[in-house]
């Protein structure tokens, strides 16, 4: 039996009208800066981890949470 890294959370489409909002509780989750495509960005409120293409999420950077309220300080 091997030891094999957990499986990431599953990375879903933001929505195209609003990518600064989560797209499952639609939280204004992007505050900081304007979204971009090549981007993970994380929910503060639901941890839902969405991107422009989902697809491609396991070779984007992740940048968390870029929320003003929430965002860990120092970032």
């Amino acid at each position: 039996m091997t030891d094999l890294p957990p499986e990431p959370d599953p990375t879903v489409r933001w929505n195209t009208d609003k990518p600064h909002r989560c797209p499952d509780c639609h939280t204004v989750a992007i505050d900081m800066e304007k979204p971009k495509s090549y981007r993970v960005y994380t929910c503060c409120r639901c941890g839902t981890r969405f991107t422009r293409w989902p697809i491609l999420a396991f070779m984007l950077p992740r940048v968390g949470i870029r929320c003003t309220e929430h965002a860990p300080k120092g970032n």
